[in-house]
């Protein structure tokens, strides 16, 4: 199989990912210690908007790994790749409602948003995050068996797949996002020499 990407372009779809990722997680974090509640608010759109574009930006980074890898990852990296894949459009889909429902529900509809979560959104919550971990520990198992990136990267990415069971929850998704800039970095420098 042909892979899609150079090894170039799937090291920079990661760091573009890690970057993206990032800046979501700490602005979601310190924004509400450092700003009033009225500009939390007014840029809810705006902070969704970013974290929805580091998802398309990490499912891009996915795809390079993967790309990278396909012979030496086998079965099991295929498994971590949809899995990872279908966990991570799941949490996208999440921070498009956050990004263009959420607004309308708190302008019209307040009061929803102060009651518990129950049903079928905790379903939802429960089964995106086993989803998106499941699925980058699983790739990141199969990228250290593969062998192609630094094992440790690899060590990281099953790792912080683990924390992704609360990836709706900033910071959760920062271990994922250093284990994937590191390596499209090690991409980016291999592919240079």
């Amino acid at each position: 199989m042909t892979s899609p990407f150079t090894a170039r372009q799937a090291g920079l779809a990661s760091i573009a990912a890690t970057g993206l990722i990032l800046i979501s997680q700490v602005s979601q974090l310190l924004l509400p210690l450092t700003m009033p509640e009225s500009f939390w608010i007014a840029t809810q759109s705006l902070r969704m908007g970013l974290a929805l574009l580091a998802m398309f930006a990490l499912l891009l980074a996915l795809t390079g790994l993967y790309a990278r890898q396909v012979p030496e990852s086998g079965e099991l990296g295929l498994v971590g790749y949809l899995v990872a894949f279908l966990g991570t459009m799941l949490v996208a889909g999440d921070w498009w409602y956050e990004a263009f429902i959420g607004p309308a529900l708190r302008e019209r509809a307040p009061e929803i948003l102060t009651t518990a979560p129950g049903g079928s959104i905790l379903i939802g919550a429960a089964l995106t995050g086993l989803t998106f971990a499941a699925g980058w520990v699983t790739f990141g198992l199969a990228s250290f068996r593969a062998g192609v990136f630094p094992r440790r990267a690899a060590v990281l990415m099953a790792v912080a797949g683990v924390a992704g069971v609360l990836t709706l929850i900033s910071p959760f998704q920062i271990p994922l996002a250093l284990a994937v800039g590191w390596m499209g970095l090690w991409l980016v420098r291999s592919g240079t020499r």
